[in-house]
Order: structure tokens, then C-alpha cells, then sequence
């Protein structure tokens, strides 16, 4: 009997994680198609990078195998990056003075240099093409699909910016003391359902440690 109950306890987590996978498709899907819409295409890079999503994939797959906490930090970033300007890769920049890195705000973000570093192989590949905001957004796709969430499409054609702003990310990132009725309200301005919502607010920070 305590068997069977436990099998029904896990069949349930089972069941919520799932869940949340799937709400974490979605916010993915509204964060990369919600920003300069209009310019993206799915075979954006159908001539001039056709292997990207391959490349970037591949690449991924070595990073999550060996950091089991790699696919929240992707997602984590990948909302820090739109929340600021945009899906942008504003992120990366370092400026000294102006670098988004410097709020307190984005304390604990990772995996930038995993991006920068995708960024350099595919420049070996196709020059000059990709944008480092394209790889982001990917990025967090390949979190949600290896973590056995669904596996979305998501349009390409991002551009990079070449300006950052501290002063926007603390104006536009959440602060550690916000409420709860905050961020809600936050993420609902951006587009995304009170359900989407709850999936970032509950489980993002906490994808790594999901048992599935």
C-alpha cells in the first residue's frame, strides 16, 4: 500500500512538471516572438547559416550534459536579456559604465561566456550572420526541449544591440524584494498569461532540480 502510494505521489509530480514544461514552451515562445516581430522569419538564416540550429544544438548538448543547472540558467537569461530593451543580447556587453551586468539585478546570471562561445564557432561556419540574440533564443528553446519540455519552433532574425543600460535594468528587472502581485503583474505586461506567469515565478530558478 505505501508502494502504490508512492508511485501515485510520483505520477502526479510526474504529471505537474510536465505541466510546467509545457507552460515554460510557452513563455519561451511569447518572450522570442514578442519583441520586433515583424523582422522574424523562421528560415531567416536559410541562406546564409542553414546549419545554426544544428550547430547551436550540439553545442548546447555538451554544455547540459556536464552542468545540470545550465538549462535555468539559460532560461533565466534569456528573460533578463528581453526584459531590457528587448531580445537584444544587450546582456553581453561589458562596457564599464553602462553594463547591465552591473545592476544588482542580474546577481547570479550565467552562462554569457557559453554564449560568446557558441558565437565564436559559428563565425568559423558563417561569418558575420548569426546574432548573439538569435543564440539566446535558442538557447532557451534547447533548455525547455532538454528538460523534456515540448520542442518549439521559434522564429530567427534578432539583431544585436550596441547599447546596454544599468539604469534600464534596474528601471525594468525585477527587484529580490518584489511581491508576488508584482511580478504577476509585471510578466502580464509583457503578454504572458496569469499561468505562464506562475510557471517563471515557481520553476525557473528551480528547473534544475526538477525529477522527471
Amino acid at each position: 500500500e505505501k508502494r502504490e502510494r508512492h508511485r501515485q505521489r510520483q505520477n502526479r509530480e510526474r504529471m505537474g512538471n510536465c505541466f510546467v514544461l509545457l507552460l515554460l514552451g510557452a513563455m519561451v515562445m511569447g518572450l522570442c516572438i514578442g519583441f520586433n516581430e515583424a523582422q522574424l522569419a523562421h528560415d531567416y538564416y536559410r541562406l546564409t547559416c542553414p546549419n545554426v540550429e544544428d550547430i547551436v544544438t550540439q553545442e548546447l548538448l555538451s554544455i547540459f550534459v556536464i552542468d545540470a543547472t545550465a538549462p535555468a540558467a539559460f532560461l533565466r537569461l534569456v528573460f533578463h536579456d528581453c526584459q531590457v530593451q528587448g531580445c537584444d543580447a544587450s546582456i553581453l556587453l561589458d562596457s564599464d559604465d553602462t553594463s547591465e551586468m552591473v545592476s544588482s539585478k542580474n546577481f547570479g546570471i550565467k552562462n554569457r561566456e557559453m554564449i560568446e562561445r557558441i558565437k565564436s564557432i559559428l563565425e568559423i561556419e558563417c561569418p558575420g550572420q548569426v546574432s548573439c540574440a538569435d543564440i539566446i533564443a535558442l538557447a532557451a528553446k534547447e533548455s525547455v526541449s532538454f528538460s523534456r519540455g515540448p520542442y518549439i519552433q521559434i522564429p530567427l532574425g534578432r539583431k544585436d544591440s550596441t547599447t546596454c543600460s544599468y539604469r534600464q535594468a534596474n528601471a525594468h528587472l525585477p527587484s529580490p524584494r518584489i511581491s508576488v502581485d508584482g511580478l504577476f503583474n509585471m510578466f502580464i505586461k509583457q503578454g504572458m498569461t496569469l499561468q505562464e506567469s506562475v510557471a517563471i515565478l515557481g520553476n525557473v530558478h528551480n528547473l534544475e532540480s526538477m525529477s522527471l
